[in-house]
């Protein structure tokens, strides 16, 4: 898929989920796609955007701690995964 304008034609929803003991990002999409014609770096950027969406609504400090860290291990990846 191509982008227009910056933005993918596909948008990805974030939520915290888990226990006390062990939180995490989950990802769901909210547009139904194919996603064999989807490319990484597209999938990427939607959850680097989905965090960003998610961290609005966040109060907890430890929520915030774990959408950050989430946002800059996706920013390393896509980075090594762009030519």
């Amino acid at each position: 898929m191509k982008e227009l304008e910056g933005e993918t034609l596909f948008q990805i929803d974030a939520k915290i989920g888990g226990n006390s003991k062990r939180r995490e990002i989950l990802y769901s999409f909210i547009e139904p796609l194919n996603s064999f014609y989807l490319e990484k770096t597209e999938i990427y950027r939607a959850q680097i955007r989905a965090c960003k969406n998610l961290s609005k609504y966040i109060r907890s400090s430890e929520d915030t701690l774990i959408i950050d860290n989430e946002i800059s291990q996706l920013q390393l990846t896509l980075n090594l995964e762009s030519p």
